[in-house]
């Protein structure tokens, strides 16, 4: 078990810095019905992630061996290719000065927990951690390990993911008021650097995943 959760580690840190979400649930932990509405955007990533695990353990990720190794150092190798296109795309692409932030960024400022829940499903779907997810789920596939082992490395890599959410929610119900200056400084430089940082994790989680698939296939 030790050495799956050893294994599952750059996956684990994958799907905790996720950028869109902790943004999201920054936003909307200032809107006018807060836990209500980051409780709808974050059940709504809880939802697509949860139908991911159960496909991925049906499918597999439960039955020790079930996936050969060499599949997924495969996958993983994809994955990290496939982030490092994404960040080179965003890379050469020029940034607009005078750009507005992101439209969905600043409509969940808005947000009922209706509209928060359904862009949570949009963003559950297209960030990053659709393709960590998996490629954490493969390497469970192909562990040495017992059913039961399989199902806690899945719950791990939940959590990890839920994390976006689960700290911000935290930290506004302990120091409530005081956590409204923290948020704001928060929202300002996250819609500030939002290129920088999606730069970042694209290239430094594509480097990792694309070097430990080409050190294990090597």
């Amino acid at each position: 078990m030790g050495n799956l959760i050893a294994l599952l580690v750059p996956e684990i840190i994958g799907l905790i810095i996720t950028p869109a979400a902790i943004a999201g649930a920054v936003l909307l932990l200032q809107s006018k019905r807060p836990i209500a509405n980051v409780a709808a955007f974050a059940g709504a990533f809880a939802l697509v992630y949860s139908q991911i695990i159960v496909t991925g353990l049906l499918g597999g990720a439960s039955d020790p061996g079930a996936t050969s190794q060499t599949v997924s150092h495969w996958v993983g190798l994809t994955i990290g290719v496939l982030f490092l296109l994404i960040g080179l795309r965003v890379l050469i692409r020029k940034p607009d000065p005078n750009a507005p932030p992101p439209k969905w960024l600043t409509q969940l400022e808005a947000a009922t927990p209706r509209t928060a829940f359904a862009a949570g499903a949009l963003l559950a779907v297209l960030n990053p951690n659709l393709f960590i997810m998996m490629s954490g789920l493969s390497i469970i596939a192909s562990s040495d390990v017992n059913t039961g082992q399989a199902i806690v490395g899945a719950f791990l890599l939940f959590i990890a993911a839920m994390l976006d959410f689960l700290i911000p929610i935290g930290a506004f119900l302990v120091l409530g008021d005081r956590a409204k200056t923290g948020l704001d400084s928060v929202k300002r430089w996250m819609l500030a650097n939002n290129r920088a940082m999606t730069m970042a994790v694209l290239f430094g989680f594509g480097a990792m995943f694309t070097l430990r698939g080409i050190a294990s296939l090597v």
